[in-house]
């Protein structure tokens, strides 16, 4: 600037404060008294304003304060908590605070930094970046198919013990997915138990009481291990996507970031080892 502007805008800050700031002489301009006082507050005014912005472009780089997040059920418990040391060891500045549920949690109205989630993507106030695949499988414990035998169809689930998994708010049953002739259907089963998680789904499978239909993630050990075999394959339905979801903002903060890139790294993971898609 000029210094016929600089004097200018000096000028109407004084008029603006109704307060002369400087002494003018024909030969040299002073600071009055508070001229001098309201230097110096702006002056610290401005170290504060830049010591907040190293700090925010700090913490766009090391990711700091409490992650809050919320895990699906039995992807949370089997494959990501146990994985979370990884995690802590290469972020130690960070905070965890995490939920396990299979609700529908409220990112925005509970603060919730992001989620894991399978299926569906969501409001447009939210963005979900996908992970990977889950795809259910039908399988059963090796004693339990030499014992009544392995179905070929979607017919021969009439003749077997279906273990049905229940939803532990509204009580519904929910049908089996599958896929024929190109298209997705749900399928009704019977069978004599009825459980409202995952994990313990995947309990009675391998005792060898029926048959089950799980997500790949919650059976692929099992299955890898050869402890439940997988039935009815060509009729397996379209796989639903794994995502961490979280609130639409301007800038990615950096503790989100990270735990994006830790999802992305655990999902490869899993897919090298046939778990996920």
């Amino acid at each position: 600037m000029s210094p016929s502007a600089v004097s200018k805008a000096v000028m109407r800050l004084e008029e603006s404060l109704s307060i002369r700031l400087m002494n003018r002489t024909t030969r040299k301009i002073t600071l009055t008294d508070d001229g001098a006082a309201f230097y110096e507050r702006c002056q610290q005014i401005l170290g504060e304003l830049e010591e907040a912005e190293l700090e925010l472009k700090r913490s766009q780089l090391t990711p700091t304060g409490t992650l809050r997040i919320d895990l699906t059920t039995e992807l949370g418990q089997i494959h990501i908590i146990p994985a979370l040391p990884q995690f802590i060891e290469r972020y130690p500045d960070l905070k965890l605070n995490i939920s396990v549920s299979n609700r529908i949690a409220d990112v925005i109205e509970e603060g919730i930094d992001a989620v894991v989630r399978i299926g569906a993507g969501p409001d447009s106030s939210l963005i979900m970046h996908g992970v990977g695949m889950a795809r259910f499988i039908v399988c059963a414990a090796p004693n339990y198919l030499r014992r009544y035998g392995i179905p070929q169809t979607l017919e021969d689930l009439k003749h077997h013990n279906c273990i049905s998994f229940v939803s532990p708010w509204t009580g519904r049953v929910f049908d089996w997915q599958f896929q024929q002739d190109g298209q997705k259907i749900r399928l009704p089963v019977e069978g004599n138990l009825y459980l409202n998680n995952g994990e313990s789904i995947l309990d009675v499978a391998l005792a060898g009481v029926g048959l089950v239909q799980v997500y790949n993630y919650i059976a692929g050990e099992a299955i890898a291990q050869d402890k439940l075999k997988p039935v009815l394959e060509k009729y397996a339905a379209p796989g639903s996507p794994i995502s961490v979801v979280y609130p639409q903002k301007r800038h990615l903060s950096a503790k989100v970031r990270v735990f994006v890139d830790f999802m992305n790294e655990l999902m490869e993971q899993l897919r090298q080892q046939k778990i996920v898609e």
